[in-house]
């Protein structure tokens, strides 16, 4: 079937647009732009000039619409990069080098906040940053290497030693304690025959060498049970202790067996062995549990 003349004229004018020159193009664009502001002549002509500005505003809103897609889409994109944004949970900061953002946790006041019997000046700002970290090692040490049945640990505000565990079983003060022993060592041994006073007592001997006492001991009324653990390392009296929670009727929930592994995990050496190089605590205040001491 043959093409009409009009036909190929048509084709061939669409196709010279496509391949003129810039300079071409540029100079068509400027004289539109004064026509559409012409009055329409009368007749025909009108008319075609009617059809050549809609066919050019179309154009234009083809040429609009795609641009402000393509922007749409990069907003969207960087939506999905910032966390949280757009009402979702968003991804979770990726660290330098794939580590895990590191885990901060959170302090509580508990009553009483402070020993009255062994008042200190409060730190100046380094020694405070330095006893911080040291109580963040510490709690993330106490978390991860105690039973999951303990709960959340939390460190409380202006006892160096001392943290709370919550969990849906209770709450429970844990005292992770190192002191500085002025009058030296002291020999830890467990009593010749447990009593329901003393509790039942383990010897536990830890990969320096050192004896520790692993104890379960009774608590209030005495139908509960903490748990309490007791060394010296060092030139420091070191002990590690977690209490019943009375008001829920609760005792401890750590085993002899499983706070003797907690005492001998090298994480944990390493924290007695950095606070007995430097010190956190003040000397001779010791929380101490038991008969060996």
């Amino acid at each position: 079937m043959s093409t009409s003349p009009l036909r190929r004229t048509e084709t061939t004018k669409e196709y010279d647009v496509q391949e003129q020159a810039p300079e071409a193009l540029f100079v068509r664009a400027a004289m539109e732009q004064v026509t559409d502001d012409l009055a329409e002549p009368p007749g025909l002509t009108a008319r075609a000039m009617r059809d050549g500005r809609r066919r050019r505003l179309r154009s234009r809103l083809a040429v609009g619409g795609a641009a402000a897609g393509a922007a749409a889409l990069a907003v969207t994109g960087l939506l999905a990069a910032v966390p949280g944004a757009g009402g979702g949970p968003g991804p979770v900061a990726v660290q330098p080098g794939g580590d895990a953002p590191p885990r901060v946790f959170p302090t509580v006041t508990f009553s009483p906040t402070a020993d009255p019997l062994a008042p200190s000046p409060p730190p100046g700002e380094d020694e405070r940053r330095r006893i911080e970290t040291y109580r963040q090692a510490t709690a993330g040490a106490l978390q991860d290497l105690l039973p999951p049945e303990i709960g959340q640990i939390r460190l409380v505000a202006d006892q160096v030693d001392t943290y709370l565990a919550s969990s849906s079983h209770g709450r429970y003060v844990v005292r992770f304690s190192v002191t500085p022993a002025p009058d030296g060592a002291k020999e830890r041994s467990c009593p010749p025959n447990d009593s329901v006073k003393t509790g039942k007592c383990q010897l536990v001997r830890l990969p320096d060498g050192v004896d520790a006492t692993v104890r379960a001991m009774p608590e209030g009324d005495g139908t509960m049970m903490m748990a309490v653990a007791s060394f010296h390392l060092g030139g420091s009296d070191v002990t590690v202790a977690v209490n019943a929670d009375e008001s829920a009727r609760s005792s401890a929930p750590v085993t002899n067996a499983q706070l003797a592994d907690f005492i001998r995990a090298p994480r944990v050496l390493e924290l007695v062995r950095g606070a007995d190089r430097s010190p956190v605590q003040e000397p001779g205040i010791s929380h101490n549990e038991g008969a060996n001491r």
